[in-house]
């Protein structure tokens, strides 16, 4: 059994059970609106530090994975890249809504850029190779996601420029997140199911 895939898979579902408890706790945000980041401010914070490290997990264990298929180098970097801002990014929490721009509340906003940035492209750049190698399930399933994330990130950065957009910000982000979990789950489940 290929441990980082177990692990991958863990990852996953403990990702996906936080944000479910997370999403569920009374805490007064929108997940139309409101950034995943924002339960960091709120008593849902241990939820999210839990979504965070597992994504980081989860992104570390899919770059092992694709790591052993030839031609992935590019997307590995990115990926390790990806794990390394969600293992950081709940020390350093968004600036509360209303209140000034701090230098934290800045470099929060590099790591979610970098993240999102990072595990999409990783996405992108995997459909190659992983064409190419005959693994037309996982190619088509990584080109499925990496399009989710390709649309998310068009849509957050639409919605942060044209205040009209501001309040599907959350949606557009959870679209994100959905394309990177369905694809680490997917090359996790795969590799198990070989």
């Amino acid at each position: 059994m290929n441990a980082a895939a177990v692990t991958g898979t863990a990852a996953c579902l403990i990702l996906l059970i936080a944000l479910i408890v997370a999403h569920a706790m009374p805490t007064g945000l929108s997940p139309l609106s409101d950034p995943v980041s924002a339960y960091a401010l709120t008593r849902a914070r241990g939820a999210y530090a839990v979504a965070a490290l597992s994504a980081a997990v989860a992104g570390g264990a899919s770059a092992m994975l694709l790591g052993a298929r030839a031609g992935t180098g590019v997307s590995v970097t990115l990926l390790w890249i990806f794990a390394a801002a969600r293992l950081v990014i709940p020390l350093v929490p968004m600036d509360r809504p209303g209140t000034p721009r701090t230098g934290r509340g800045r470099l929060h906003g590099l790591l979610a850029v970098a993240a999102f940035a990072t595990v999409t492209a990783a996405a992108l750049t995997a459909v190659g190779p992983l064409t190419a190698a005959g693994d037309a399930s996982l190619a088509l399933g990584t080109a499925i996601t990496a399009a989710m994330m390709t649309l998310g990130s068009i849509a957050v950065i639409a919605s942060s420029a044209v205040p009209l957009l501001r309040r599907v910000f959350g949606l557009a982000e959870r679209l994100i997140y959905l394309g990177f979990i369905a694809w680490f789950l997917g090359l996790a489940l795969g590799t198990l199911a070989q």
